[in-house]
């Protein structure tokens, strides 16, 4: 009896070991499809996944009331006024959270040229994103990443919406 419970933990052990390593062989393979499946979303703009959560709530950025050479998009969205070109690394993130925040706020009043243009407006942020991405610590950046995708979620479900009443309609 003793014989063949070893012989039966033995043969699960081999099995076991059998399915796992073929697994784990492919873990680079997996790795680099990823991320050059990562890289192809961002360099078109269309990242999407889940929302990292941070550990500690991120300090508000300082911005004057009013700038010249600030963006237009973001002062009507978000009503703040931000130059996206002295835009520090740090801020971005922020800037991103807060552009969400008014995003989701003022979706269901939007029309498509409000889309449009709210669009527009995160391809000039996503311009600096990248310009200054590298300085940004990993979980920043995943932050970011994830605003983009969500951003992208919600117009796509607004375009999908109109869809559906365009053919409710007809």
């Amino acid at each position: 009896m003793k014989n063949l419970l070893s012989t039966l933990r033995l043969a699960g052990a081999a099995l076991l070991l059998a399915t796992t390593l073929p697994l784990l062989a492919t873990l680079p393979l997996l790795v680099a499809a990823q991320r050059s499946t990562q890289d192809s979303l961002l360099r078109r703009g269309e990242l999407a996944g889940g929302r990292p959560t941070t550990s500690a709530p991120r300090p508000a950025a300082p911005t004057p009331r009013y700038r010249a050479s600030a963006d237009p998009g973001l002062t009507r969205f978000m009503h703040e006024s931000i130059d996206l070109n002295q835009l520090p690394a740090n801020q971005i993130p922020g800037v991103y959270e807060r552009f969400l925040d008014a995003t989701r706020a003022q979706r269901r009043q939007w029309g498509t040229p409000d889309w449009d243009e709210a669009s527009a407006t995160l391809g000039r942020l996503n311009a600096r994103y990248e310009a200054v991405r590298l300085d940004l610590p990993l979980n920043d950046r995943l932050s970011v990443r994830a605003a983009q995708g969500e951003f992208r979620t919600l117009q796509g479900a607004r375009s999908m919406k109109e869809r559906l009443d365009d053919n409710k309609g007809r």
